[in-house]
């Protein structure tokens, strides 16, 4: 079974399918046994895990595909990933679909912003031309080798050029062939309902962005699922997560010169070990190494 039909697989599964973001391999690794469906690898936290720089574009698309092949590696869940604004013109969306595909990712969602694009719930951002998005999205459709691969289309007109074009452009994107609709920080649950019940006619399966810090207002998924939305995005939580831990070990190290007032809050050692396998890695050992 292909990435994609797996993707495809998950989506029956739970509705809204929860897909947990993932910003390093060993953040993946931890998604299947924490009894999650899907992955979502996304390029804020790429950035800031691969080269501590901001969601502004700066990755280059085999920058992202070379994270995306690490992470899918490390998890048998289908992946989610984000494509930007697929690094270019038509033919370098082609190019990008191919490299995603190649680096066993099960689904890529491409946005309409001016390229270099900016985080979706930052300010400062700029759309295409619709027409322009749409030649992108055809060009995305007719690149996929695996029909099964899912092509989701992104717009971020919300706070560009307003809800009503948002609305017009997934509607636009979707007869275009996209096989999913993304309307990214909509603002009031309001919008929310706007979006999931305006867009039901079209058919396509529908993503909803729950970045905790971001535009979006706090919904559960049950009130997503009621709302007409498919597929839930988590994108930076593990991340958020991690951070203050991080950085109050490092202050506490810093100031005692050792970790003991933490050594509550860290994972023991073989926790560590548990999650990457390594039990696989002795038995590989003795089965081929030491007879």
């Amino acid at each position: 079974m292909s990435k994609g039909q797996l993707l495809r697989q998950a989506l029956g599964k739970e509705r809204p399918l929860l897909a947990i973001g993932a910003f390093d391999a060993f953040t993946a690794r931890m998604a299947a046994p924490a009894g999650f469906h899907a992955v979502y690898l996304g390029s804020f936290a790429a950035a800031a895990s691969m080269c501590g720089l901001p969601d502004f574009g700066l990755l280059s698309a085999t920058e992202m595909a070379d994270h995306m092949r690490r992470l899918s590696a490390a998890t048998p869940l289908p992946c989610i990933a984000d494509a930007d604004t697929g690094y270019g013109n038509p033919l370098n969306v082609q190019r990008t679909v191919r490299l995603y595909e190649g680096a066993g990712v099960a689904a890529m969602h491409i946005e309409d912003q001016i390229t270099p694009k900016k985080c979706g719930h930052i300010a400062g951002k700029q759309v295409v031309p619709a027409s322009e998005m749409v030649q992108k999205i055809r060009a995305a459709v007719a690149a996929r080798q695996d029909p099964a691969f899912i092509i989701i289309a992104r717009t971020d007109a919300r706070a560009v050029t307003g809800l009503d074009d948002a609305i017009a452009r997934c509607r636009a994107y979707a007869e275009a062939g996209a096989d999913a609709l993304f309307v990214d920080a909509p603002e009031t649950p309001e919008e929310v309902a706007r979006v999931g019940r305006e867009l039901a006619s079209t058919g396509k399966k529908l993503v909803f962005n729950a970045a905790r810090t971001g535009k979006t207002p706090f919904l559960k998924a049950a009130k997503v699922g009621e709302l007409g939305f498919d597929i839930m995005l988590f994108p930076i939580e593990p991340l958020l997560a991690a951070y203050p831990v991080m950085k109050e070990v490092m202050a506490t190290i810093r100031r005692d010169g050792a970790a003991d007032a933490m050594a509550d809050r860290l994972a023991k050692f073989t926790e560590i070990n548990e999650v990457v396998g390594l039990s696989d890695y002795y038995k590989a050992e003795r089965d081929f190494i030491t007879g």
